[in-house]
């Protein structure tokens, strides 16, 4: 596989687990048969895949750039590598704190008013940390890439609109969503530019 299509791959996995994964938390129950998979299928893609796939689009786009725009892609890629490491705690914990409520169900710790709000507030501050450098990410990417004109107006639009937003989660829970949905719009469409320009260097080079 070419880098190219590496970077469209990342983005596709992006938007899925944009999707997926905050569907499963929301509708999700642990009580179905089989709910304790389908919320550890949600930490995984909220978690490891999220994380790798950030890392992976922003390394193939810092490539993709080049030298034009290398200073603002080295700061959008520690933005991403930061971004990841949020995203990635956040999964960790919520699955770590499941299966131990699970595993010790004398504890009757669904109970406990100071484990729900310790765990919220954990959940809550490294969930923003995640969203607030993947704010940054957003936006020094769209800002290197209408400088240099590579990618549509609107899909950098996209991205200033995604990440100013997504600086301000930790102020205001709402903006979550509209940075989930924004993410997977621009996941989509980043993927289907980033193979679309690997099939077009593809056939130019059997001309060659």
């Amino acid at each position: 596989m070419t880098i190219n299509r590496w970077g469209g791959l990342a983005s596709f996995l992006i938007a899925l687990s944009f999707v997926i994964a905050p569907l499963i938390y929301l509708m999700g129950n642990l009580r179905a048969t089989l709910g304790v998979f389908a919320y550890d299928l949600a930490d995984f893609l909220y978690g490891p895949v999220v994380s790798a796939s950030l890392i992976t689009l922003i390394y193939v786009l810092r490539e993709f750039i080049g030298k034009r725009g290398f200073r603002r892609m080295d700061l959008a890629l520690l933005a991403a590598v930061l971004s990841a490491v949020g995203m990635a705690a956040v999964a960790f914990i919520r699955a770590s704190n499941r299966h131990y409520h699970l595993l010790h169900p004398e504890l009757n710790l669904d109970n406990s008013t100071t484990v729900l709000i310790v765990w919220t507030t954990l959940v809550g501050g490294i969930n923003s940390f995640g969203f607030h450098f993947l704010g940054w990410t957003f936006v020094l990417l769209g800002s290197a890439s209408w400088s240099l004109r590579l990618f549509p107006r609107i899909l950098n639009l996209l991205y200033f609109v995604a990440g100013i937003a997504g600086l301000f989660v930790y102020l205001f829970d709402e903006l979550e969503g509209l940075v989930l949905l924004l993410g997977t719009v621009i996941g989509v469409w980043q993927g289907i530019l980033l193979l679309r320009n690997d099939t077009h260097q593809s056939v130019n080079a059997g001309y060659r």
